[in-house]
């Protein structure tokens, strides 16, 4: 069993915190592992709550596509989120954020999980990602945040672009030279 099957198997039905009351299906990873670069965003949407992988929705479309076009194809990567349910209620609300306790309780695994991945880089992808992961998963690796591929869907058409190009810039910057 490899580290992250073990990883899958600790942690796919976890119930630490009220949000798992509100998942279809715990959603952990996307991507190969180990990876050089590890994204981390905020939570589960409704597609992927549905199909268990983060990223799989509208937002997750436009970050591949900012991926392919800031990454060179030699580089791995995967993606995560700071909680791995989805937060329904906080979205049928329009909160649209987990819970903060909701995200400590899912820390120590994602903690396990970027040391699982030994990322060369991390990037942050929103502002909660940018909030709450922790200074001692970021250090000594190379880092950066982008805004939130689901933030640039919902920006006045004129704004896109220049958010897209900032985030593929961003990623760019700090993935040169791996």
């Amino acid at each position: 069993m490899t580290p992250y099957q073990r990883h899958e198997t600790k942690w796919g039905r976890c119930t630490r915190c009220l949000l798992c009351e509100q998942r279809r299906r715990i959603v952990l990873a996307r991507g190969r592992v180990p990876c050089d670069v590890l994204f981390i965003g905020e939570a589960p949407g409704a597609s992927e709550d549905v199909l268990g992988k983060p990223f799989v929705g509208p937002a997750g479309k436009l970050l591949d596509s900012i991926i392919k076009d800031a990454m060179p194809e030699h580089l791995i990567y995967a993606l995560t989120n700071l909680v791995c349910c989805y937060p329904r209620e906080a979205k049928s609300t329009g909160e649209n954020e987990p819970p903060e306790e909701a995200i400590e309780a899912c820390a120590p695994r994602l903690k396990e999980f970027v040391y699982i991945c030994q990322p060369r880089v991390i990037v942050l992808v929103g502002r909660l990602a940018v909030k709450y992961v922790p200074a001692s998963l970021l250090l000594p690796r190379k880092w950066a945040e982008i805004i939130h591929p689901a933030a640039i869907i919902r920006m006045d058409v004129s704004q896109r672009g220049l958010a897209r190009q900032r985030a593929r810039v961003s990623i760019e910057d700090t993935v040169e030279g791996l």
